[in-house]
């Protein structure tokens, strides 16, 4: 596997796997794009049947509609791009959980590798959809504290990052929690918050030393 070849040498796996391949196809089917696509198929589909009944004898206005449908299906076919390369991106999506990081490797094509540290993740939690609930998977959710260099400087950022789909996510969840807070020295003073049972606290402003790190509830026994 190419994503282990990325885990450092003073790294320990601790977990590793990939999507459920039924729920990631029911998901990309029964996604909020379903009606959209249903209406806007319907309606050129019928709007096409009209002109072609009304053009028989003009070959030159049908030669114009079916390219101009055609594009005009994009949303269409977006979805339907979606919904059968669903399976495709479910088998090569892979993940890695260490002490100190995870490791995420998807793509169908062209295959992306990333590497996410402990530290810069703010928050942790999990959820699941309909299709998890029936096949008892679920999603664990990290939500990363970035910067992100716009103009001529950096600017706080979030952003989500999914482990998907997965059968152990609770077990995994309390995973990434507590090897979270031994990378940061055995205290939680910069331990992710636990999505599920707290507030979320506001991002820390960079560059100013006014404003400390957020702050998040301890877990474990205190030392």
């Amino acid at each position: 596997m190419a994503l282990e070849s990325q885990i450092r040498p003073d790294e320990q796996m601790l977990w590793c796997g990939t999507k459920n391949k039924k729920v990631s196809v029911m998901e990309a089917i029964f996604n909020p794009m379903l009606p959209i696509a249903v209406l806007w198929g319907l309606f050129d589909l019928g709007f096409i049947g009209m002109a072609s009944g009304a053009s028989r004898a003009g070959a030159g206005m049908m030669s114009f509609l079916v390219p101009f449908f055609l594009l005009h299906l994009m949303p269409v076919w977006l979805y339907l791009g979606g919904v059968l390369s669903s399976a495709a991106r479910a088998k090569n999506t892979y993940y890695i959980v260490t002490d100190k990081a995870v490791y995420i490797q998807h793509g169908i094509f062209q295959t992306t590798e990333e590497r996410i540290p402990y530290n810069r993740v703010l928050s942790v939690g999990t959820q699941q959809s309909f299709f998890d609930k029936r096949e008892f998977t679920g999603d664990v959710v990290l939500k990363l504290d970035e910067l992100v260099y716009t103009g001529k400087r950096n600017t706080p950022h979030q952003r989500e990052i999914k482990i998907e789909n997965i059968p152990d996510y609770e077990e995994l969840y309390q995973t990434i929690i507590e090897y979270q807070q031994l990378f940061v020295g055995g205290t939680s003073e910069y331990a992710p918050q636990d999505m599920r049972s707290f507030p979320q606290q506001p991002l820390p402003q960079y560059g100013n030393p006014q404003y400390g790190a957020p702050q998040a509830p301890q877990y474990g026994n205190p030392q």
